[in-house]
C-alpha cells in the first residue's frame, strides 16, 4: 500500500516536470543542481574556516632573554647586599655571631640631621620617624621659623623623651638659619601662628605696641601680663626690633 502510494507520488512528480515547457524544465533541473552541489560542499568542507596558528617564537625568545637579564640583574643585587652586610658589621637573619669574621666587621657611619634644612626623607632616616612623623616635625620648623635647639624637638606633638633621646646624638641644629621676627611691623596674625605666642599674649603685646607707639626694646615684653622669665627667654629667640 506504502509502495504504490510512493510509486503515484513519483509518476505526478514526473508528470508535473514534463508538463512544463523546455525553459521552465531547464531552470528546475538548474536549481536541483545547486541545491545538489551545496548539499557535497557541506559535506566535504568542514564548518569554520581554518587560520594559520601564530608564531610566537620570536616572542619566546624576548621572554627568555628578559627573564636571564632580570636573573643577571637580582645576581648583582645580591653581591651589592651582601658587600653592604659585611660593610656595616650586619647579620643576615638566623646566622650566628661567628659567621663573619672580626676582620670584615666595620663601625656602621652616624647619620647626622640638620635639622633646620633636613626635609621629610631626610628625618626619615631618623629611627623612630615616619612619614608623618617627619611632615609633622616640618611643619612645626616652619611656625616656629627654625630650630634654635634640638630639644625644641620635644615640643613637636607625639615627640616623647625616649625617642628624642634615642635620637638626640643624630641631630644637630644651625641656629643661623633661625628667621627672627620684626616686633613692631608683625602682625596680629603672623605672630599668633608662631608656638611660643599664644592668643591671649599676643593680643596683649599688639594692645601694648599701639598704646606706646611700638617697641624700643625687647625688654619691654616683661610688662605684657602673662610672659614670665622663661617664656621671655624663648621670645626673644625669634624676635628682633627694626632692620
Amino acid at each position: 500500500m506504502e509502495i504504490q502510494k510512493a510509486v503515484n507520488q513519483a509518476i505526478q512528480l514526473v508528470n508535473n516536470y514534463l508538463s512544463y515547457n523546455r525553459t521552465e524544465q531547464r531552470g528546475i533541473f538548474v536549481m536541483f543542481l545547486v541545491l545538489f552541489g551545496l548539499i557535497i560542499v557541506n559535506g566535504v568542507i568542514p564548518s569554520g574556516t581554518f587560520q594559520k596558528p601564530p608564531d610566537f617564537s620570536e616572542f619566546a625568545k624576548e621572554v627568555i632573554a628578559f627573564e636571564e637579564a632580570w636573573h643577571r640583574a637580582n645576581d648583582s643585587d645580591s653581591i651589592a647586599r651582601t658587600r653592604k652586610y659585611f660593610r656595616y658589621g650586619n647579620r643576615f637573619p638566623g646566622s650566628s655571631n661567628d659567621s663573619v669574621k672580626p676582620g670584615l666587621m666595620a663601625t656602621r657611619p652616624i647619620v647626622i640631621v640638620e635639622l633646620n634644612s633636613a626635609d621629610t626623607f631626610d628625618l626619615q632616616q631618623l629611627r623612630g620617624i615616619g612619614p608623618a612623623f617627619a611632615r609633622r616635625i616640618v611643619n612645626y620648623r616652619e611656625r616656629l621659623r627654625g630650630f634654635n635647639d634640638k630639644r625644641q624637638l620635644l615640643e613637636v606633638f607625639g615627640m616623647d623623651s625616649a625617642r628624642f633621646h634615642s635620637i638626640e646624638a643624630n641631630l644637630n641644629v644651625n641656629a643661623d638659619s633661625v628667621h627672627p621676627i620684626d616686633l613692631n611691623l608683625v602682625t596680629f596674625k603672623e605672630l599668633l601662628r608662631h608656638p611660643y605666642f599664644p592668643f591671649p599674649i599676643t593680643k596683649n603685646i599688639m594692645i601694648y605696641r599701639q598704646k606706646n607707639k611700638n617697641f624700643k626694646s625687647l625688654d619691654e615684653l616683661k610688662n605684657i601680663e602673662g610672659v614670665n622669665d622663661s617664656l621671655f627667654r624663648r621670645m626673644v629667640l625669634y624676635l628682633r626690633l627694626g632692620p
